[in-house]
């Protein structure tokens, strides 16, 4: 018999809790996971940001005080470390329509700033099912 084996190279998927995840419904509400909150230094609120040639969302921690601040609210109760952020108006403003909801598939944290890129996106069908299970 003559196998020609090819090695998978990528190993499982980890379900970690550190990790960054971040997304956006076609409404214009966020949802940050306890890894997303951790790196922005478990904020109340955040104030936003957006570069439209590279097409990128900053997302920086903020005092609630602030103006322009987009206060954090609770996302499932108390059960799941994760909050949301109702920014509809930041959207619309600029253009950021979203056919369903989307995961940024490469967040990080350049300094304070979470930054999200639109070019890196796809879709977040079944997430919240898989994390509760």
């Amino acid at each position: 018999m003559n196998i020609n084996w090819i090695e998978f190279s990528e190993g499982p998927i980890v379900q970690d809790a550190e990790r960054i995840r971040v997304t956006l419904t076609r409404k214009g509400t966020f949802y940050l996971n306890g890894g997303a909150l951790k790196a922005l230094g478990e904020p109340d609120a955040v104030v936003l940001f957006y570069d439209k040639r590279l097409q990128l969302i900053g997302i920086k921690r903020s005092s609630v005080t602030v103006k322009n601040a987009f206060i954090l609210k609770k996302k499932d109760g108390d059960r799941i470390r994760a909050r949301i952020f109702y920014a509809a108006n930041f959207c619309k403003h600029f253009q950021i329509q979203p056919m369903e909801t989307i995961v940024f598939q490469t967040p990080a944290m350049e300094g304070d700033v979470l930054v999200l890129s639109l070019h890196t996106t796809g879709p977040a069908r079944g997430w919240n099912r898989q994390e509760q299970r």
